[in-house]
Formats: structure tokens, sequence, C-alpha cells
């Protein structure tokens, strides 16, 4: 039995009630580029440059993983079941996707999901093992809507993410949208994650982790890794600056827009933007 979930965390806790191998996913796929047109070995390298060009791993030992995952993705086959362990936020809808793509042709074992409105690395062990005998199987559907939507994302058209339709699983527009929600927005310029900083930031500077705390979101958006990564591009952009181990406002509009990829497509300018109004991607 293979057990497919977010990240370590999941797999600490997993691993002391469930029986079979494990296999974290461990990509944040709602930064950097994931586009469309290279296999999963090639699209790996990408998220691998990127994830080390970003500063979370050193280059080496990051495409490491990354081939390690992918050599024991391509086996999944042998196993007697695959169980995919998700929750429901953006960062682990979109690898749900793309593991459930990766799958869809797959003529052999059994596939089931645990995918509920719950953290795994918080989760009890206990809580693991009801969830592990409650698992779901999945069905053509799932499978169907993960194809589509893991196309839409890595198109060069992010509109076409609001032309998949979805309703058998069940976190995957939610997730989308909040994707979406990350373009510019027709209102001010804005993503919303930097709405959120520049917002927490209005009544003067704050340490990372008061910030961290203020911006979060539930369903959970980013860790703190994440974020800082975030604060250094705008602090490019001049939105923001760190002076003595807090972050501030400089009171300034954005003097330039840092390249930012989205899925499959490379946001420079503000030809697509957020309509709040419509909830679409207009442009």
């Amino acid at each position: 039995m293979l057990h497919i979930a977010n990240g370590d965390c999941a797999v600490a806790v997993l691993s002391q009630v469930v029986p079979g191998s494990f296999l974290p996913w461990r990509d944040v796929l709602h930064e950097g580029p994931v586009r469309a047109g290279l296999s999963l070995e090639a699209l790996s390298g990408e998220r691998a440059r990127f994830i080390a060009a970003a500063g979370w791993g050193e280059a080496a030992e990051v495409l490491r993983q990354f081939k390690e995952r992918d050599e024991a993705f391509r086996r999944a086959g042998q196993h007697d079941e695959i169980v995919l362990w998700f929750e429901h936020d953006l960062y682990d809808q979109l690898q749900l996707v793309q593991v459930l793509d990766g799958l869809a042709d797959l003529r052999g074992p059994p596939l089931s999901i645990i995918c509920e409105a719950e953290y795994l690395g918080r989760m009890t062990p206990q809580r693991a093992a009801d969830l592990f005998e409650l698992r779901s199987p999945v069905l053509r559907k799932h499978l169907q809507e993960a194809q589509a939507a893991w196309k839409a994302f890595r198109a060069s058209d992010p509109r076409e993410i609001g032309k998949v339709k979805l309703q058998a699983l069940a976190f995957l527009g939610a997730a989308l949208r909040r994707h979406l929600e990350e373009f510019p927005w027709t209102t001010d310029g804005l993503s919303r994650l930097e709405r959120s900083v520049m917002q927490a930031l209005e009544q003067g500077p704050l340490p990372f982790e008061k910030l961290f705390a203020r911006v979060a979101e539930e369903p959970a958006f980013l860790g703190d890794t994440v974020l800082g990564w975030h604060l250094r591009r705008m602090q490019k952009e001049e939105l923001v600056e760190e002076r003595q181990g807090s972050w501030g406002a400089t009171g300034k509009p954005r003097q330039h827009r840092e390249p930012r990829w989205l899925g499959g497509y490379e946001v420079r300018d503000e030809t697509l933007r957020w309509d709040p109004a419509s909830g679409a991607l207009a442009g």
C-alpha cells in the first residue's frame, strides 16, 4: 500500500497508524512556474531550479528529492492500493490534481482518497486511523475534474481555470479561486496577499512573527518561509521595507513589478487582473 501525502509532517502522523509506504509530495505549486507541455521529470527540474533560486533549499538536494519522489511515483502501480491524503487549502489541492492527473491512466491498484477540512500535520494519530477506515474510492469523475483543472492551471492563459466545471472535488473550486485572487486586482493592482500585508502595516511596522499572524488565512495560504519570500519581492518593488527586524510600508506606490509566475502564466504587468465584482479574470 502506498500513501501519497502533502509533506513530511503528514507522513510523521500517518506512519504511526497506517501500514505501507509513504510518499510526501513537497511542492509549493502556487508559487513559481508550472508550465504546460513538460513531463513530470522536466517540470520537477524547473520546480527545483525555482525553489533553489527562492532560497528554500540547496539546488542539488532539492533536485535529488524531486528525482526520488518522481521515481517512487512512477512505481506506484506496483502497490496493491494507493491512498491519497490531502487537505482543503490551495497548497494541497494543487498537489492533489497533479497527483490525480499523473494517476489517471493507471490500470492496476485501486485509488482511495482522504480529504477533509482538517490539517494532517496537526491531526492525532487516532483521527488519522479513523479517517483511513473511512477512505473513499477515487472515481472517474474525480480523475476527469483533476485532469481538466491541472491542464487549466498550467495553461498560458489562466482564464481557462474559470471554464473548469467542478463538482466531485469538493474543495478545489474555492482553492482555484484563491489562486486567481493572487493576480493584480482591478481595484488597486495589488494581489490579495499584498493587500493583506499592506493593511496589516497601516498602523506601523511589525516584527515578522506578528505580521505573519496578521496575514494568516483559513484555509491556510502560505507558511512563514513563503511569506518571507513575498516580503523580499515587495521590498524590491518598494512597497515595504525592513528596518531593525520589523517590516513597514514605504508609503509609496509600486515602483515596478517583479515578474511572478502563477501556474503557467508569468505576471509582468496588469494585462490580466482579478475583478472581485465578477469573480473572474479580466483583460
